[in-house]
């Protein structure tokens, strides 16, 4: 049975603070930075694949040249684009569209912000993204540097789970995810080897 190790990496704390960030492009804080390498100072993968935002793309060039390890940028695994909400709070959406947070939720198929691009589009690019990386590093153990939005639709596809219900998975910046998929001609399966925050920060409190 051939068997192929996933690392999703989800990028570290972004400068601008917390906010629906899709495609604005903001990069890491230092701190953020640092997450980013405790998280990948004890692995050595065969590839590399990152979404092109530069939160995730220019960690990844840096890992990829210090490792040396081939750099594959992926468009499709670049986060959902939030429309009118890029940029802002969840406190800021409150006070300009009441409701529709918690609608967005509970259902975001049926609500979602205006402009924004549809759940469905977005599942789409990153499952068909998903699966041409199966196929391509076939056997190989790779890492993916991602965001939030693409993990928990991938946690939805590989469990059958309904899309809301992903919201109840906790992925702080720098978590780290292994998936192992097991390739057979009868019955292919993946299964979730751990989920793993970036350790607790060094850093004094005045």
């Amino acid at each position: 049975m051939n068997k192929t190790v996933i690392d999703l990496l989800r990028h570290g704390e972004v400068q601008g603070g917390a906010c629906f960030r899709g495609s604005q492009d903001d990069p890491l804080t230092e701190a953020g930075w640092q997450q980013m390498q405790q998280q990948t100072q004890t692995h050595h993968w065969q590839a590399i694949i990152s979404s092109p935002l530069k939160r995730c793309r220019l960690f990844a060039e840096h890992l990829s040249q210090e490792q040396q390890i081939p750099l594959q940028i992926e468009d499709n695994l670049r986060e959902i684009h939030f429309g009118d909400w890029e940029g802002k709070s969840s406190e800021e959406i409150n006070q300009l569209s009441p409701q529709l947070l918690q609608q967005f939720y509970q259902n975001p198929m049926e609500y979602h912000p205006p402009a924004a691009e549809p759940l469905l589009d977005f599942q789409q690019r990153v499952t068909q993204s998903w699966h041409s990386l199966l196929n391509n590093y076939s056997g190989q153990h790779i890492l993916l540097i991602t965001h939030a939005g693409v993990i928990r639709l991938l946690f939805s596809m590989i469990f059958k789970l309904p899309y809301p219900q992903c919201f109840q998975f906790e992925i702080p910046a720098a978590n780290l995810t292994r998936f192992s998929h097991f390739k057979s001609d009868e019955n292919p399966f993946t299964q979730l080897n751990f989920h793993q925050p970036p350790p607790p920060s060094n850093k004094k409190l005045p």
